[in-house]
């Protein structure tokens, strides 16, 4: 096994410069076409090559080449800083695993994935397929379960259209009509405006984000570093930095957190993903409802997210009228048992908190 390893090794290497004219013809097949995502020159240049936490300033992306020399695989990560508790790991989200069909089940994408998760002391990843679930298993991952979406209709279009299947659609429209959903977003309304809460649109991050970072950042066991560098890499440097509405939390004078909404479509239909937020603890439920108004001004018919968090639940999102969706986002992780933190720090799912902004779950939701 070692000497078939070794072979597939030799093949494998870092993507460099002169690679990417034929990694783009190999993306273009493999994903789908010139309008894929994975395929898009700026989206490459500001997600690996501008990301401030690349190791060296090296991206982590790695092709495999076939016996003739032809790019046949990928693997690539997002660098970020990963907290657990008081401290900080060097961590990455592992992403566009793909290989060509007729490399497919050779063992090739487990050594690709193996060279990948050495650069790191903890590797995560979500969406990972029922046949990619098994194999990190295997290789000793943690199943942490899944990340849960959720969908909130914001108008009658909303409830008619959007969903994954059938029942769900029955489900939303016969048991949450516009009504109550409205009545559920005025009783809210009202209570933010007692305590004087509010979402305050910015233009850019500034440097309030480094404020709500250090203020907030010990109300959660588990969570990727969102300090002002990383929000305006994340969303103020990105390709699509025009889709995204930005806002600080505020109660009274005080801040309490950010949020960022971003528009789109699904479909032929306006909508709106709630892709990243961070606040106290005990704002959480109000900024969602807020967010939900803010989605609403913004022309949007449903409002998206996907949300791991200690401290909101789905009985709660269930109170602001969010539908849990049967489509959901399988997570993983693993660390280095050498370099890494021991592996009963991150095994908790409920410590850990997650958004769309992770790994590449907001781009794969929108068209």
């Amino acid at each position: 096994m070692s000497k078939f390893k070794d072979r597939i090794k030799k093949r494998i290497s870092p993507l460099r410069a002169s690679d990417i004219p034929e990694l783009r013809r190999f993306q273009r097949e493999l994903f789908g076409g010139e309008e894929a995502i994975q395929a898009r020159e700026d989206h490459h240049r500001w997600l690996f090559d501008g990301n401030p936490y690349n190791e060296d300033e090296t991206p982590q992306f790695w092709i495999y080449r076939d016996d003739q020399g032809r790019i046949q695989g990928q693997q690539a990560g997002i660098p970020y800083v990963l907290r657990i508790g008081n401290r900080e790991w060097r961590a990455s989200w592992g992403i566009d695993l793909m290989l060509s069909p007729a490399c497919q089940a050779r063992g090739i994408g487990a050594v690709l994935n193996e060279l990948y998760v050495q650069r790191n002391e903890v590797t995560t990843a979500a969406g990972i397929t029922e046949a990619a679930q098994k194999a990190h298993r295997r290789a000793g991952w943690l199943d942490l379960g899944s990340i849960p979406l959720y969908a909130r209709p914001l108008s009658a279009a909303g409830i008619r259209a959007g969903f994954p299947d059938d029942s769900t659609k029955g489900a939303v429209a016969g048991a949450i009509g516009q009504p109550l959903l409205r009545l559920v977003e005025g009783i809210w309304t009202i209570y933010a405006r007692s305590k004087k809460v509010r979402l305050e649109p910015v233009e850019r991050f500034d440097e309030r984000s480094d404020t709500v970072w250090k203020n907030v950042r010990e109300d959660y066991p588990i969570l990727g570093r969102r300090d002002l560098e990383y929000l305006r890499w994340r969303f103020d440097s990105s390709p699509n930095r025009d889709d995204y509405r930005r806002f600080y939390l505020y109660v009274g004078n005080d801040l309490k957190g950010y949020a960022v909404i971003r528009y789109g479509k699904r479909g032929e239909r306006p909508a709106a993903l709630l892709s990243d937020f961070l606040c106290a603890a005990g704002h959480q439920t109000a900024l969602f409802a807020l967010a939900i108004r803010a989605a609403r001004e913004g022309g949007a018919n449903d409002l998206h997210c996907a949300i791991l968090s200690p401290h909101l639940q789905e009985k709660e999102m269930k109170l602001l009228g969010f539908i849990p969706l049967p489509l959901r986002s399988r997570f993983m992780a693993t660390t280095d048992p050498e370099r890494g933190p021991d592996r009963s720090l991150l095994s908790n799912p409920n410590n850990w908190f997650v958004t769309m902004a992770n790994s590449d779950m907001e781009w794969m939701y929108l068209d």
